[in-house]
C-alpha cells in the first residue's frame, strides 16, 4: 500500500467516505466503487478517482477478487475517517508512530453536524435533516452553533428547534433550553485570555453567573474553569455541572477548545421535584470526570463559587462492556438552578420524576445490542459523540454514522445505537421529559 502523505481530502472524497461508511457492517468489511457511485448518484469515473486518492492517503486499501476491485478501510482509515470525511487535513503513517489526528483542531473541522430525527406523514421514523444548523457562526477562530432551542418546557417531542434569528442569546427563556457547540481559539490563534462577557468587571474579566443549570462537556482541547475558589483545568471528556454560580472560562495552551453546553432555565411555575436527588459526591473509578460547582450561602463566603465534587459520579451501571454513568438528574421539572443531584436506586431509562437527565455511555468495540437495542422514549434527546464512531439506526432506514463533535436530536423515534470500528465509543445524552 502506498505510504500516506500529508494532504487535504476534497469535498467529493468526504462524500465518498461517508457513503462507504454506510456500507460497512460487522459482517461486511469491504465495498465496491460502483456501490458508492450509485449511492451518491455520481459518475463512476469521478468516484473511482476519489477512491484512488483515498488509497494514496492510506485511508483505504484496494484488492482484486474474481476480476473485480473492492476497497476496505485501513486501520489508519478507521481511526481518522471521522475527521477526514469532514474535509480535515490528514496526517500520518499507518503504524504506531503516526502523528495523532485530532478532531476539530482547526477551523475547517468545525462542522457542527446535527442529525435530527422525526416522523413522516405515515408515522415512520425518518431523518429529517443532516447538516449544520442555520445561523452557525464562524469568525476569527471562534465558532458556535445551536443544536436545540426550546422557548419553554416541551409538551411534545416536536417542540423547539432552531434558535430564533438575531443576536445570540446567552440564556434561553424561563423553562427553556439551549444546546450549543462552541469553539474558542487557543493562544496560537490569539486566544487564551479570560473570555469576556457583557457586563463583567474589568478586575474579574469574564466572571459572570446565569440563572441556569448548565451541563458542559469538553469535546477537544483544554479549558480552564475559573471559580472563586481557584482555577480548574479540564480536558476531553470532562464534564462540568454549573448551578447558577459565578464562573469564567479561558482556553489552556496553544490549541483551540471545543465544548458542548446545555443551558436549562428554571420555570418559576414548576412544581416541587417529584423525586428529589441526593447531593453530588465522587468516587474513585474509571468513569468520566465530573466537576460540580456550587455557591456558598452563609458566612464570609456567601455568594462565592467553589467545587462541591470533582471525580467520578457514584451512579453507574455496566454490562457486556458497556458503561452508563449518571451525571445529573433533576428529579422533576426544573424550578431552580441548583436543583437535582445523584439518583438512588435502580437504573431507569427515562429521566426521574419526569425531569431532565444528563449521562454518558461508553460502548466497547464490536458491541452489538441486537434486537434488544431497539427502544423508544417519550423525550427530546440530544446525543453527542465525544470519541469513536457511533451508528444510529432507524427502522427501515439507512443507518447514519457520527463522529466526535457531532450530535443527534432525537424526537421520540424508535432507534438503536451501535459502535463502528475498532475504537470504543463515548457519547453524552441529554434527555428532556415532556410536560
Amino acid at each position: 500500500m502506498p505510504r500516506p502523505r500529508r494532504s487535504h481530502v476534497f469535498q467529493l472524497d468526504a462524500a465518498v467516505l461517508s457513503a462507504a461508511t454506510s456500507l460497512i457492517t460487522r459482517e461486511r468489511e469491504r465495498f465496491y466503487g460502483l456501490e458508492v457511485a450509485m449511492l451518491l448518484g455520481r459518475e463512476r469515473s469521478t468516484v473511482y478517482k476519489s477512491l484512488h486518492r483515498l488509497v494514496g492517503l492510506g485511508l483505504l486499501s484496494d484488492e482484486w477478487e474474481a476480476g473485480r476491485r473492492y476497497h476496505r478501510f485501513t486501520d489508519f482509515g478507521r481511526q481518522s475517517v471521522s475527521h477526514a470525511r469532514r474535509g480535515a487535513r490528514v496526517f500520518g503513517r499507518p503504524d504506531a508512530n503516526r502523528r495523532r489526528v485530532r478532531g476539530m483542531e482547526h477551523m475547517g473541522e468545525f462542522t457542527a453536524r446535527r442529525v435530527v430525527t422525526g416522523h413522516d406523514a405515515e408515522g415512520r421514523a425518518v431523518i429529517v435533516s443532516d447538516a449544520a444548523p442555520p445561523n452557525t457562526i464562524r469568525a476569527n477562530g471562534f465558532a458556535v452553533a445551536t443544536w436545540l432551542w426550546l422557548d419553554g418546557p416541551p409538551a411534545t417531542v416536536d417542540d423547539g428547534g432552531d434558535e430564533p434569528d438575531g443576536p445570540v442569546q446567552l440564556e434561553p427563556p424561563p423553562g427553556g433550553c439551549s444546546v450549543r457547540i462552541i469553539r474558542f481559539p487557543g493562544a496560537s490563534e490569539g486566544g487564551g485570555d479570560w473570555i469576556r462577557v457583557e457586563g463583567d468587571d474589568a478586575d474579574e474579566p469574564g466572571m459572570h453567573a446565569t440563572d441556569t443549570l448548565d451541563f458542559m462537556v469538553v469535546v477537544d482541547g483544554r479549558i480552564v474553569l475559573g471559580l472563586d475558589d481557584g482555577e480548574h483545568e479540564l480536558g476531553p471528556g470532562d464534564v462540568v455541572i454549573q448551578r447558577g454560580n459565578r464562573h469564567r472560562w479561558r482556553v489552556a495552551g496553544d490549541d483551540p477548545c471545543t465544548y458542548v453546553v446545555c443551558m436549562l432555565r428554571p420555570d418559576p411555575d414548576a412544581p416541587a421535584p417529584a423525586e428529589p436527588q441526593v447531593p453530588a459526591t465522587s468516587v474513585e473509578g474509571a468513569g468520566p470526570r465530573r466537576l460540580v460547582a456550587a455557591t456558598h450561602t452563609d458566612g464570609d463566603s456567601d455568594g462565592r463559587s467553589y467545587v462541591l465534587a470533582d471525580g467520578t459520579p457514584p451512579a453507574a451501571i455496566g454490562g457486556g462492556g458497556t458503561a452508563l454513568v449518571e451525571l445529573w438528574q433533576t428529579g422533576g421539572a426544573l424550578g431552580a438552578p441548583d436543583q437535582g443531584g445523584d439518583p438512588e436506586g435502580g437504573w431507569e431509562l427515562e429521566p426521574r420524576g419526569g425531569g431532565i437527565c444528563f449521562r454518558t455511555v461508553e460502548h466497547p468495540p464490536g458491541f452489538d445490542p441486537g434486537e434488544a437495542g431497539w427502544h423508544t422514549t417519550a423525550t427530546i434527546d440530544v446525543d453527542i459523540v465525544l470519541s469513536g464512531r457511533l451508528e444510529l439506526a432507524l427502522p427501515d432506514q439507512p443507518p447514519v454514522v457520527l463522529g466526535p463533535g457531532e450530535a443527534v436530536v432525537q424526537r421520540g423515534t424508535h432507534h438503536r445505537w451501535r459502535p463502528v470500528g475498532d475504537e470504543p465509543v463515548v457519547w453524552a445524552a441529554l434527555m428532556l421529559a415532556l410536560r
